[in-house]
């Protein structure tokens, strides 16, 4: 019987081929796979800053940031019926940002998320280089960012969906966590920098004498007089812009009617009285309801209208002069009140603060708003509490005592109401007001209102005045000379870190 058992062939080189190309086809498919979902280009490198090599998700956070700022500015514009430039519902890509030179809002977008990556890596970096490190203040700034995101994640279902939604598909919690980090240290760096330049007295005097239109402070108060044209529409009910000729008639009754005001002002009749004649219905009711309105107080010469701000700070001007200006679309009239270098008024204050909020009940459009009566209940309770402090010990320990236990102000109750070295410009305005008027010494108290961001009054805020800061023309004074200096500084170091965008980054938008 012969021998059945043959020796096997070696695999032909057909087989082997078709077997390679097997193995190829699947790579091929996972790489496929990877691809589409995004895993490779979330990686890849989108911006250089200096040595810096920067992923797509990390320029996705700085270029998100602007593009919600930018939708967020267009909502509010058209809450009041104002178009920002910007249409949320369309593609940054299909919009000019500027027409002239070509750039769409998708390029801006970019452009601007680049520079503000640029300054964070410029200022974590030198900061690196001076071996500083984030302070405890930092850490918990950064902490309290991270307990926002969790409350303002609660609706989207997790903290990686959120910030999905707010910062491109490929932001993670600890990618979110470390760029901000990164930018808190970036803003502390660069006010601990701005802060290393100091002046001496004479340098400050020197600068106040070059400046003073600037720094000096002023009160005026303020009637616009528009210049009225006759609406028209055409056939289809479209507004139609007035002519040449119009407009100029509309010019020059506004200041005939500007100058007929002056003139009984000079006359002996006050100012708004005068106003409430030259103006539409609503704002005659507020000059004549409101003394104050359109009365400006305390306004550095540097934060002037461009309009008035020639007039109101020539040399000789004095307390009583009134004129007109004219404007883009009507008149100002103008009358001067008063100049003040602020040699006996502060820029910064220690305060302490009690604040007492009036309950509320659910309107016919399912508004918490405040009634008079609760608002008075809420005035009654901050008023008896400051009586209650002055018939005791009067002290800044017992006012923090109190504090502790009545107010509902979260940012400063642990502290027992304590703020220090507020700044005068980013108080409220009530709160500013009474703390840097004029003759304010430490101990004083009052009660103010305390109003929401719209201006309703919706509580009662206890004030303890402290310890005064700098003399208000002098920090002006070096708040300017810092900020000359630092743009120096920055501008000196910048070179050393070369920004760009690469082709990675123009994808994006479309993201």
């Amino acid at each position: 019987m012969g021998n059945s058992y043959r020796k096997s062939e070696p695999m032909s080189s057909k087989h082997k081929l078709y077997w390679v190309i097997g193995v190829i086809a699947v790579v091929i498919a996972a790489a496929l796979i990877v691809w589409n979902s995004g895993i490779w280009f979330k990686y890849s490198t989108a911006a250089t800053v200096g040595d810096n090599e920067y992923s797509v998700s990390e320029l996705s956070y700085y270029y998100h940031s602007v593009a919600n700022q930018t939708i967020q500015n267009a909502q509010l514009y058209a809450q009041y019926g104002m178009d920002s430039g910007y249409d949320p519902s369309r593609s940054p890509s299909e919009q000019m940002y500027n027409q002239e030179e070509g750039k769409t809002y998708a390029d801006y977008f970019l452009e601007t998320a680049l520079s503000n990556l640029q300054r964070t890596t410029i200022l974590c970096k030198e900061a690196e280089a001076a071996s500083y490190t984030l302070s405890e203040e930092g850490q918990k700034t950064v902490q309290d960012n991270l307990n926002a995101l969790k409350i303002a994640s609660i609706q989207a279902g997790s903290e990686d969906a959120y910030l999905k939604m707010a910062y491109g598909r490929f932001m993670t919690k600890s990618l979110f966590k470390d760029i901000l980090t990164q930018s808190v240290l970036a803003d502390e760096y660069a006010k601990v920098k701005a802060e290393s330049f100091t002046y001496s007295d004479e340098e400050l005097q020197t600068y106040y004498n070059e400046h003073a239109a600037d720094l000096d402070s002023y009160e005026y108060r303020l009637c616009p007089i528009s210049a009225q044209t006759e609406q028209k529409t055409d056939d289809s009910g479209n507004p139609v812009e007035p002519t040449e000729e119009e407009t100029k008639a509309a010019m020059e009754e506004a200041s005939q009617k500007a100058n007929q005001m002056i003139a009984q002002v000079k006359g002996g009749t006050a100012f708004n009285t005068a106003a409430a004649s030259f103006v539409d219905e609503t704002t005659a009711e507020s000059y004549k309801n409101d003394p104050d309105y359109q009365h400006s107080k305390d306004v550095l010469g540097k934060n002037l209208d461009s309009t008035i701000k020639s007039w109101m700070t020539e040399a000789g001007r004095r307390a009583g002069d009134i004129t007109s200006i004219e404007g883009s679309n009507g008149y100002y009239v103008v009358q001067f009140l008063g100049r003040d270098k602020g040699e006996n008024s502060y820029q910064t204050m220690d305060y302490r603060n009690i604040l007492i909020m009036a309950e509320t009940t659910e309107n016919a459009d399912g508004n918490a708003v405040a009634s008079e009566e609760q608002l008075a209940a809420a005035k009654e309770k901050a008023e008896a509490l400051l009586e209650e402090w002055k018939a005791g010990d009067a002290t800044a320990d017992s006012f923090a005592a109190l504090a502790k236990e009545n107010s509902a102000d979260e940012a400063s109750k642990a502290n027992g109401g304590l703020y220090e070295k507020a700044n005068r410009d980013t108080l409220p305005a009530n709160s500013s007001q009474w703390l840097f008027e004029t003759g304010r010494k430490a101990g004083d108290t009052t009660v103010v209102e305390y109003t929401d961001t719209n201006g309703n009054v919706v509580g009662y805020q206890i004030l303890l005045a402290g310890d005064m800061g700098e003399i208000r023309w002098k920090y002006q004074a070096a708040s300017s000379l810092r900020s000359d200096d630092y743009n120096a500084w920055y501008e000196e170091v910048e070179p050393n870190y070369p920004a760009s965008l690469t082709d990675a980054a123009k994808k994006i938008p479309t993201m």
